[in-house]
């Protein structure tokens, strides 16, 4: 072979090498789209309190403030995983409602009309989407806004049902609720007068679940509400809260950790 052709074929070889085969290009371009449909669907957080981010009494500021949140783009990973873990969360609560029909004590009860026969009209039911009932919880100055997974009425007594997905590593080591999720129990449970939280905790490659109750106590409810009246007087007076001193695992994805670095 000349040397002109030995050059071509090195040629081809190397434009063979940096040129994206069709599976690639398609696969780069149906990831880029996953995250551009994401990024046009999101906004703003609503400026709420929220029953999943009550952790840290600044971050509640930022988010009813309109602090707009940083971090970097989307992953396309985590648009999975949240996906992911919303069809889990349909299919866990349709067989959670075939229950009774398997001869099992246990009542899927629609949320809507709990709230009218318990007549607990501080709460809004801004929609009803599938199995989930979206809510406000009017009474704090600034709405709590949630998402209730359901309610349950099981061997005759309500239960309030949360259902979480994560991944294997934390759910082989998972022996109760997770500290982090006490909060939102405690404000589930104020909200809808109910004392119990049964959480399911399902694991996402396999799909094992772990089941545990939290039970909530009027001390738990009253600190609670104590940490919403202390927040939205912050709101009011548009004062930035101390920071918190909160484990680095609950600041590390934190949206708002750059203004809170700023802020000292």
């Amino acid at each position: 072979m000349g040397r002109e052709s030995l050059k071509n074929v090195s040629r081809l070889i190397s434009i063979a090498n940096t040129t994206p085969s069709i599976s690639e290009a398609f696969l780069e371009d149906f990831k880029r789209s996953v995250i551009l449909t994401e990024e046009k669907n999101s906004g703003l957080p609503s400026a709420t309190f929220k029953p999943s981010s009550l952790n840290c009494a600044r971050g509640c500021y930022y988010q009813i403030m309109g602090v707009q949140p940083e971090g970097g783009s989307v992953s396309f990973n985590m648009i999975g995983i949240c996906n992911s873990g919303s069809d889990i969360h349909v299919r866990v609560q349709t067989a959670v409602m075939q229950m009774i029909d398997n001869g099992i004590d246990c009542e899927w009860i629609d949320v809507e009309q709990y709230i009218k026969e318990n007549n607990l009209d501080y709460l809004i039911v801004r929609e009803k989407k599938g199995t989930e009932t979206k809510l406000y919880d009017t009474r704090y100055g600034t709405y709590i806004s949630f998402m209730c997974d359901g309610i349950i009425k099981y061997k005759g007594k309500y239960y309030i049902l949360e259902i979480k997905t994560e991944s294997s590593n934390k759910w082989y080591g998972r022996t109760d609720v997770d500290p982090k999720h006490h909060k939102q129990a405690i404000s589930y449970s104020n909200s809808f007068k109910i004392d119990t939280v049964l959480f399911l905790y399902v694991e996402r490659d396999l799909l094992n679940m772990k089941a545990f109750q939290f039970n909530v106590t009027d001390d738990m409810r009253n600190e609670l509400v104590h940490f919403f009246k202390n927040v939205q007087g912050y709101v009011e007076r548009k004062i930035v809260p101390p920071k918190d001193n909160l484990p680095a695992s609950v600041c590390r994805y934190c949206g708002y950790s750059v203004q809170c670095r700023k802020d000292g």
